[in-house]
């Protein structure tokens, strides 16, 4: 089974992102099974860039639910199911990002359709999900909206997996995906660490220092 997924959010500073709007479609390699579409509160400003290309405004989020009241949901279609999205990575960590928030540790297995065009569509002019489903024929409505973009990306999932048919390529994306992964002990470290100026410094497995950085987000 497959949870394909889309999530806008507030925009802002890396791991304070909030969720506007998450659609989720259940889909179980020949149809839809079960789907959820909402706006969220996420009870932090939208940034002004992210509402112009959104539509999604604080007003229209004032009476939605927040996050809190929708994450039993989440957790129930997405149960059994291999997380789905186009750039997986950012979808995935806002994700994990809300639960953690809420003190739960919200962990799937997950497969990016930007990867897996480009093995099973190599010749494509752009992997960004409007240009590559118009290219492809695949309709879409509604972009930069969660509703839109999830079901455009459940149709670029069909097709890919019509291209794929013995599920080789789409297999090797989801182990090349977790091999690389960063391990849970140093994924808890990386997002405790402050959003603000700071240095940094490489040690060695003896402690001595390697190298200092500095960055504007640690």
């Amino acid at each position: 089974m497959y949870a394909i997924l889309d999530i806008e959010t507030t925009g802002g500073k890396y791991n304070e992102e909030g969720i506007t709007e998450i659609a989720i479609y259940q889909y179980n390699g020949q149809e839809v099974t079960d789907q959820f579409i909402s706006l969220v509160n996420p009870e932090r400003p939208i940034q002004p860039f992210v509402e112009k290309l959104t539509g999604i405004n604080s007003k229209m989020l004032r009476n939605a639910p927040r996050f809190f009241e929708v994450a039993k949901r989440i957790i129930e279609i997405t149960e059994n199911c291999l997380i789905v999205a186009h750039n997986t990575d950012f979808d995935y960590r806002i994700l994990r990002t809300e639960f953690k928030r809420l003190g739960y540790n919200f962990e799937r297995n997950s497969l990016c359709t930007v990867s897996l065009s480009q093995q099973l569509l190599p010749d494509m002019e752009s992997y960004k999900l409007g240009k590559l489903v118009r290219s492809l024929g695949i309709p879409i409505s509604d972009r930069h909206r969660a509703q839109g973009d999830a079901l455009a990306t459940v149709k670029l999932f069909e097709l890919l997996l019509e291209k794929d048919s013995g599920k080789e390529i789409l297999k090797s994306q989801i182990k090349a995906l977790h091999t690389h992964q960063v391990p849970s002990k140093y994924l808890s470290i990386i997002e405790e660490l402050p959003n603000a100026t700071g240095v940094y410094y490489l040690h060695n497995t003896v402690g001595d220092v390697l190298y200092i950085g500095k960055s504007n987000n640690i």
